[in-house]
């Protein structure tokens, strides 16, 4: 109830950006989109706890302590039948508190704050942060058209496309369902050039170089970027190097997470979860991490616990997992990478205990099924596994939009294994991806993989 009460609430930024875009404000419309993003993601956290990690956990239970106690005093000062209201006092002192506490928690963890409150960028931010040769586009999809900012170092514009959004959620969809069900290559090629003129022809003239990041909206977090076509037959991986973030908020946590772990690399995989959860090439898969990285540590069947996970990860330089997970569209801090159980571990990694991981990989894989999904609401900031374990301190996880194939996921990993080690992991993804697609064309092999964070 209270996530769809503010779902409704989008309208009014949606609203406010296009009167600041009409007055030709557009740093002020780019600032409400990023705070939409933000007070949509707060609004699908609701009320959870423990959404921190270390030394903000402290901080974490004294900020559910300060907002149960200003609760408590707007309860009090509700008018009595007389109209009369007595608490107006306590209600400011108590909101003094949590806004001095707020400046705190910023001066200790600007990214705890952000779980906490709406803590926007501002457009002159993000170009301060974004590489020389790398383009931004932030897309919002409003109920009659799509608005992208399209923003380098030196330059930002807005390219507004005509378009209704029950139309887009249902180009999508089909598209989608296309390449789930391995339709003819004609019928993908079509739906793969119809969503590339919408989405990315009228942007094409305004991007400058191959590095483009992109930070979706609504349906747009379902849609494979990778995967369309351009009029000229060519896929998008083929000419641009895609990563993309959550928001463009999650930008200026990055560059504090890119000095890794010097522990060895951990990969798990074929977790024994019964006969009809058997991923037969994961352990060809994880063993392939092994080949490309010396000294990793590779659990299998009953060794790949959530345990074990849970015991490595802190020090792992990269964590790769080859195992099934499972989406919670109602509940996404349910979510879970399915591991063994034991050692009083239910055997689910779910993303509420990911939030309170201390991690410092350089990279986090996550080859299994459907791991790049979340919670889809109008006005969307996704919650799920990739935002949990970039907050939890990596700075680039790779993730899969759809049930991917066992055996085609095992040869795109060995690829993009084998360029990592000469490439950051945006470019190892596109060298796999384009080295899958010579080999088979068909994006169901090679398009669900994507990868959220830092390219670099």
């Amino acid at each position: 109830m209270r996530s769809s009460f503010f779902e409704g609430k989008q309208e009014l930024y949606q609203s406010a950006i296009r009167l600041a875009l009409s007055l030709n404000q557009l740093a002020e419309g780019f600032a409400l989109a990023e705070r939409s993003r933000a007070r949509a993601f707060l609004d699908l956290l609701g009320t959870h706890t423990a959404l921190s990690k270390g030394r903000t956990e402290a901080l974490a239970a004294e900020e559910l302590r300060l907002r149960a106690r200003m609760e408590a005093a707007r309860a009090g000062a509700e008018p009595d039948d007389e109209g009369e209201s007595g608490g107006d006092t306590g209600v400011a002192a108590a909101e003094r508190e949590y806004a001095e506490f707020l400046k705190a928690v910023r001066a200790a963890s600007g990214e705890q704050a952000s779980l906490m409150s709406v803590e926007p960028v501002t457009l002159a931010e993000v170009q301060a942060l974004l590489d020389e040769g790398t383009t931004l586009l932030e897309y919002l999809v409003t109920r009659g058209e799509i608005i992208v900012w399209v923003i380098d170092r030196t330059h930002a514009e807005v390219v507004r496309v005509p378009a209704r959004r029950d139309t887009l959620v249902a180009e999508v969809r089909d598209f989608r369902r296309t390449i789930a069900d391995l339709a003819p290559a004609a019928e993908v090629e079509r739906r793969a050039t119809a969503l590339h003129q919408r989405l990315v022809t009228p942007l094409r003239s305004h991007v400058r170089g191959e590095r483009v990041l992109i930070v979706p909206h609504d349906v747009l977090h379902y849609l494979p970027f990778a995967a369309l076509r351009s009029p000229e037959g060519r896929w998008l991986v083929e000419d641009w190097r895609l990563s993309t973030v959550p928001s463009a908020s999650v930008l200026k946590y990055l560059p504090s997470k890119r000095t890794g772990a010097s522990g060895p690399a951990v990969a798990l995989g074929n977790p024994e979860l019964g006969p009809e959860l058997t991923l037969r090439f994961a352990e060809r898969e994880v063993q392939a991490v092994a080949d490309a990285l010396p000294g990793a540590r590779v659990y299998v069947r009953s060794q790949a616990t959530e345990h074990e996970a849970k015991a490595l990860a802190p020090t792992a330089s990269v964590l790769h997992f080859a195992t099934h997970a499972v989406l919670d569209e109602k509940d996404p801090l349910a979510s879970a990478l399915l591991l063994v159980s034991g050692d009083g571990e239910d055997g689910r990694l779910e993303v509420r205990e990911l939030f309170r991981m201390d991690l410092h990989a350089r990279l986090v894989v996550l080859s299994a099924c459907e791991t790049g999904l979340g919670q889809l609401s109008r006005g969307d900031e996704l919650v799920g596994m990739q935002r949990a374990f970039l907050y939890a301190g990596t700075p680039a996880v790779v993730t899969t939009l759809w049930k991917v194939d066992d055996r085609a996921s095992f040869l795109l990993m060995r690829r993009f294994y084998d360029a990592l080690a000469s490439n950051g992991p945006g470019e190892a993804l596109r060298q796999a991806q384009r080295a899958s697609l010579a080999e088979e064309p068909h994006p169901f092999f090679w398009a669900a993989f994507g990868l959220a964070g830092d390219p670099r």
